[in-house]
């Protein structure tokens, strides 16, 4: 009886945590990286000063990756990615003002003749 009485207790406390977890990732995130290409791109990576962040996983065509940069203006930073099927790394440094308001979105495009580019659209 006290082993079903624990393994509920840890049940409610694991789906606490997971929607404490998805309320807090809508909330902050005010930095998203969109692939609109063909291609698969992997190890995304945000440096600024003092800070890197690195999300390891495959984004597929129109898939989306989420970044918390807090709170700041004029906040320089430089996004870097590698083409999967080239192991090819690229990058752009942007400037932009985040805020809980303020969501800048990030799409990385390839033309038809392979030139990749990333555009940064408010």
């Amino acid at each position: 009886m006290k082993k079903i009485l624990y393994l509920t207790l840890l049940g409610l406390i694991i789906v606490a945590l997971l929607i404490f977890t998805c309320f807090e990732k809508g909330t902050k995130n005010n930095l998203i990286i969109g692939n609109k290409s063909s291609e698969i791109i992997s190890n995304i990576t945000i440096q600024r000063i003092g800070k890197i962040d690195v999300m390891d996983s495959k984004l597929k065509y129109n898939q989306h990756c989420y970044f918390d940069m807090g709170i700041q203006n004029n906040c320089t930073y430089k996004i870097k990615f590698e083409d999967i099927s080239n192991h090819i790394a690229h990058s752009k440094i942007f400037s932009s003002n985040f805020s809980e308001n303020e969501i800048s979105t990030i799409n990385i495009f390839k033309d038809d003749k392979g030139k990749w580019s990333l555009i940064l659209e408010k």
